[in-house]
């Protein structure tokens, strides 16, 4: 699907630079060059994109690193509660199987009378 979206968004830009390609003249500082409209308006979109790239790197990769972390955490938690489970019902099965011998034993043992 994006690929579509990049599709339209490249015939745009190509329709863009042919219906403009009247020369304009750029200066920055002492810079100065001419080039048509359609190349200017590329070269400025490369660069906010550039620009906006190695401004959002370091978000993205602490975001990155915050995620493994937290799953690699999840991953023992889930690991430690399991341990914990079947240590529960193995207590719950020694405490079935002692509650029952002490059910068989006073059904053996005559009530005492005092």
């Amino acid at each position: 699907m994006w690929i579509f979206f990049s599709l339209i968004i490249a015939a745009l830009a190509v329709i863009f630079a042919v219906q403009n390609n009247a020369l304009s003249a750029v200066r920055f500082f002492t810079w100065e060059f001419q080039q048509s409209i359609g190349v200017i308006v590329l070269i400025a979109f490369v660069a906010g994109a550039l620009a906006s790239t190695i401004f959002y790197l370091p978000t993205h990769l602490r975001n990155r690193w915050r995620i493994r972390k937290h799953v690699r955490q999840i991953g023992e938690l889930e690991t430690k509660l399991l341990g914990e489970q079947n240590h529960r019902l193995t207590l719950e099965q020694e405490l079935h199987k002692t509650s029952g011998s002490e059910q068989r034993e006073s059904e053996d043992c005559p009530p005492q009378n005092l």
